[in-house]
């Protein structure tokens, strides 16, 4: 398949897979932060003409995108995410054994064997949204060693042109990091960060990837609803 066109363009069956873990109650949260919770304001049950319910909860749950703000003071909030960054062809890589995890936290897959892998899967195809596979975190745990990525890869990925990067790790830096230094080579170099997917059943190599967060006016991050479509 040529990866310059999309799959409705060659006619090829595809398959969807939601990369957006369920949110509730026990969904892993950062620590501090607030988990979600879910009310009923309103219920048929009780005698109300509708059931609405609200919800309190961080903005960094689940599947979400990292505004510039959420590192950097004055930076852009979630709602000016660019909406072509987080909608197009992409490219699954797998680099769970590219992860040390002998330290606390983990060592990050190093950029030069990620961009090694990347290249040899990619072929001819430019691209522009790289998701990352760790599976380092078991279902509905928090993660307090996830290694976070490399800095020298994420700058380099938007050297090349890369416009998006995701990743199935609750932050782009580990929990104990103060500098946030991948965070800040993202908002640096223009990449959109989408962290906590669910890649379990993500297939390596070419998808195309849907994942707009929502527009919270001001917000530093949002929930994303994140699907990729696959071949097959």
């Amino acid at each position: 398949m040529n990866p310059q066109h999309s799959f409705a363009e060659k006619g090829i069956v595809v398959r969807l897979i939601d990369l957006s873990p369920p949110i509730g109650p026990s969904t892993p949260h950062w620590p501090g932060d607030q988990p979600f919770h879910r009310a009923d304001r309103w219920s048929i049950s009780s005698g109300d003409s509708v059931n609405v319910s609200t919800t309190t909860t961080t903005a960094h749950i689940g599947a979400h995108v990292d505004a510039p703000s959420h590192v950097r003071e004055g930076g852009d909030t979630v709602e000016r995410t660019p909406l072509d960054a987080c909608i197009g062809r992409c490219l699954v890589v797998d680099v769970t054994d590219l992860v040390s995890r002998a330290g606390n936290p983990h060592r990050p897959a190093p950029a030069q064997s990620v961009r090694e892998r990347l290249r040899g899967l990619a072929g001819d195809g430019r691209v522009e949204r790289l998701i990352l596979r760790h599976r380092s975190r078991a279902a509905g745990m928090w993660d307090s060693d996830t290694p976070g990525l490399d800095p020298d890869l994420v700058t380099w990925f938007g050297s090349q042109g890369g416009a998006l990067i995701g990743i199935d790790l609750d932050s782009f830096d580990p929990e104990r990091s103060i500098e946030l230094p991948a965070h800040a080579a993202a908002v640096d170099a223009g990449i959109v960060m989408l962290e906590g997917l669910d890649l379990t059943e993500a297939p390596e190599g070419w998808g195309e990837l849907f994942a707009p967060p929502i527009p919270w006016l001001g917000a530093d991050a949002s929930p994303a609803r994140a699907v990729l479509r696959v071949a097959g």
